[in-house]
């Protein structure tokens, strides 16, 4: 076979193989909006659902308040309001709809990952981290939830996707739209804000031009400055103070205080703000130092990684055979986050992956906290296994 007949052999094989997956993406989850008897709405999907309705009825943003707030940042309840606004909700909200768009949106997230995996490497590291996205059982049973999981991913894939091209070739236009994306994450969940310099840090060590550097770092900030502004100009007008992400961290990281949970049900009165929590904190290590260490690592890191966040009635036995596929993505995608810090094309993934787990040890400890960390460590398994297993030149 000549190399040119190899060639579109092997590009049909690549986008025959995408599109099958991409087919098995949507057909499962489109099975889980379609099939599974959801449960009325409660906590944080509740919280959105009042949250979003007052918004278009009285005009202002307030999360669990019958006044405006900056408890959490906009953009999740901003994507309902949009459709709701379009399907009306005079009869009810149209969660349908809402599960069907996250249905499409983590799709896309699935085809954003191969396009981050050939990036970092080849097709076929593409292709295993979209198939693994595709069938991962969270990542399609979150699309039924009133959640931002599924939002927020397929956003922060976007981010990632062009953050890695800008990194390569970097340009105005790739900058600043990197920058929109990450803004557009952040404003959904506000956790990854520090991240944002990451690649930028890694960029002045290998090109050693604090100028080059700079140049490109200020126009990422520029986008990112775009998407956030509106939310702080409306802080200040609104709320009479700057507030750059949400106001609520004082209270999951209070949460996330209480080693193995004991004494959260007796929380001190006096504690109200985000330096409050850390006094009690520091308190906490001066008298248990050992004690403590241990739950803000091994022990927030086994429960917030040693089980899969798939809280579904047992009576739906969709993928839960795939149960195990999270125990394997989570050993072979930490080994692929340090083994990145030697490989420059991944290092920044798994800086990123390393990060936001520290990020989340700070808090309140919950399975669902991984899931914004498992596109990460799917990349990162993709790699490893083509290392280890495959030619490496399709």
């Amino acid at each position: 076979m000549d190399s040119k007949a190899k060639y579109v052999s092997k590009k049909f094989f690549v986008i025959a193989s995408l599109v099958i997956i991409i087919i098995v993406a949507l057909y499962l989850r489109l099975l889980f909006v379609y099939k599974v008897v959801q449960p009325p709405l409660s906590g944080d999907a509740k919280n959105y659902d009042i949250m979003v309705k007052q918004f278009l009825t009285k005009g202002f943003l307030g999360y669990m308040s019958n006044t405006p707030n900056a408890y959490i940042t906009p953009g999740y309840p901003l994507f309902l309001a949009l459709i709701y606004k379009i399907f009306g909700f005079s009869n009810g909200s149209p969660l349908q709809a809402v599960r069907i768009i996250q249905s499409i949106f983590s799709v896309l997230t699935v085809l954003f990952i191969y396009l981050i995996g050939r990036e970092i490497k080849n097709n076929k590291v593409g292709l295993i981290a979209a198939f693994f996205s595709a069938i991962y059982p969270t990542f399609v049973w979150a699309s039924t939830l009133i959640l931002t999981e599924t939002v927020y991913t397929f956003t922060f894939m976007v981010y990632l996707y062009l953050q890695i091209i800008a990194y390569k070739k970097p340009g105005i236009f790739i900058n600043v739209m990197t920058g929109v994306f990450f803004g557009l994450s952040i404003l959904i969940r506000p956790a990854a804000a520090p991240i944002i310099v990451i690649p930028y840090i890694l960029m002045y060590f290998k090109f050693k031009d604090i100028r080059y550097t700079l140049k490109n770092f200020l126009y990422v900030l520029l986008g990112f400055t775009a998407i956030m502004m509106p939310w702080w100009i409306r802080n200040i007008v609104t709320l009479h103070k700057l507030i750059l992400l949400a106001s609520q961290t004082w209270n999951p990281m209070l949460g996330g205080a209480f080693p193995y949970f004991n004494g959260i049900d007796h929380v001190p009165q006096n504690i109200r703000s985000t330096m409050d929590v850390i006094k009690f904190i520091i308190k906490g290590f001066e008298k248990s130092p050992i004690y403590y260490f241990k739950w803000y690592t091994i022990g927030k890191f086994n429960i917030i990684f040693g089980s899969m966040w798939y809280d579904l009635d047992l009576k739906y036995q969709y993928l839960r055979n795939l149960y195990l596929l999270h125990s394997f993505l989570m050993a072979i995608g930490w080994l692929g986050a340090f083994y990145s810090l030697r490989k420059d094309e991944i290092r920044f993934i798994g800086i990123y992956a390393i990060i936001l787990t520290l990020i989340q040890l700070m808090f309140i400890p919950t399975n669902r906290y991984a899931f914004t960390i498992m596109p990460l460590l799917i990349l990162l398994s993709s790699y490893v296994i083509d290392n280890l297993l495959f030619d490496k030149n399709l």
